[in-house]
């Protein structure tokens, strides 16, 4: 790396401290594969969990705990996969975490799912992340979709996934997507992120120019003022969170920024991973989305376990990294600081943590 190359010295998310991120992937069964997908994400090898009872009891405990010990008063709670929709037991659990806490439930989705299905538990969810794979999906479909949730008062956001393979048709579909829905919701062309897969995912010059304003439409002026709560509230980011490069400058960043900068190089790092931001794998471990051990342990707790509620009592501190390369989006925005070149006068971006009780981890 040129020695005149600007890089991250420390991360800080703009989550507000008062919430707890979880993001739930109940199983890695999709009906779709994508070339592009992140690795694990497709394969089907862990089912939809089957006890319903207990996997509802232990998530509820889980977030009680942070609410009690940490001052978690919201949580953000996002459902992926795989493919989500297809874990029928979906709708029981989302209802059961609505009934006990103040939370916004995200699905991150390729919409395919039949219109009736949206129709009918389209409003259990907040906010919905219809992701647009223009090889196969159903693009009316996928339109007649985004405006039944648009109509429910829902936050849609279509992410048109751009194929540089087949790049002219991710465009003429963004276009269409525009002319012919019936709402204007936002559609963002993603940029696809490379996470080593064998056919190297790469861009011309003109595609990049494109891609430099991802947004493609957004809602009314309307929409924006009778929705002012959810920016208010922190459920609309317009970053991430915001980077301290090494000129001590500070960037804004958006959700593949680091990995498509080649940025995510965070071994040795600080990271806040467990205190803000929690992930529960398709096994049902909690780790993080890189597959690290959190909170300062050698094992890791398990939601699908019968003795979660009873052995779950963390020791929620910052992980020092131990991976090369961080390939999950979201765990890149987690506040964290290379410890090697932290400015140890600055404030530091850990977050306070005040205990209501004494742990036993001490």
């Amino acid at each position: 790396m040129s020695k005149h190359q600007l890089y991250p010295v420390e991360i800080t998310s703009t989550l507000k401290p008062e919430i707890l991120e979880i993001r739930w992937m109940p199983h890695n069964v999709c009906n779709f594969k994508c070339r592009y997908c992140f690795p694990g994400s497709f394969e089907g090898y862990d089912k939809p969990p089957q006890d319903l009872d207990l996997v509802i009891k232990n998530i509820i405990h889980l977030m009680n705990w942070y609410k009690e010990n940490l001052n978690k008063t919201k949580f953000h709670f996002k459902i992926l996969g795989g493919e989500p929709t297809l874990f029928k037991g979906l709708e029981t659990v989302i209802k059961q975490l609505k009934n006990n806490f103040d939370v916004y439930v995200t699905i991150i989705s390729n919409g395919s799912r039949k219109l009736q299905w949206w129709q009918e538990n389209g409003y259990l969810f907040d906010n919905a992340v219809l992701s647009y794979h223009a090889p196969q999906a159903d693009l009316d479909h996928h339109i007649a979709v985004a405006d039944t949730l648009h109509a429910l008062g829902k936050k849609v956001t279509v992410l048109a996934l751009m194929d540089p393979s087949i790049w002219d048709q991710c465009v003429s579909d963004i276009e269409y997507m525009k002319k012919h829905s019936k709402y204007k919701w936002f559609i963002q062309a993603k940029e696809l992120v490379d996470y080593g897969q064998p056919e190297p995912i790469t861009y011309t010059l003109v595609q990049k120019q494109y891609l430099q304003n991802e947004h493609k439409q957004y809602p009314s002026v309307f929409w924006f003022l009778k929705n002012i709560r959810l920016v208010i509230e922190g459920a609309v980011r317009l970053y991430e969170s915001k980077a301290r490069l090494t000129d001590d400058s500070v960037v804004g960043a958006k959700s593949q920024t680091y990995i498509n900068k080649n940025w995510n190089n965070f071994k040795d790092w600080s990271c806040d991973i467990g205190l803000n931001v929690l992930y529960i794998s398709s096994k049902g471990d909690v780790i993080g989305s890189c597959g690290q051990r959190i909170y300062n342990l050698n094992y890791s707790y398990n939601i699908l376990k019968h003795d979660f509620v009873n052995t779950f009592d963390p020791n929620p501190v910052p992980t020092v990294c131990g991976l090369d390369k961080c390939t999950c989006q979201t765990d890149t925005h987690i506040s964290k600081f290379n410890l090697g070149k932290r400015d140890v006068s600055r404030t530091s971006t850990e977050v306070p943590i005040t205990f209501h009780r004494i742990s036993r981890h001490g």
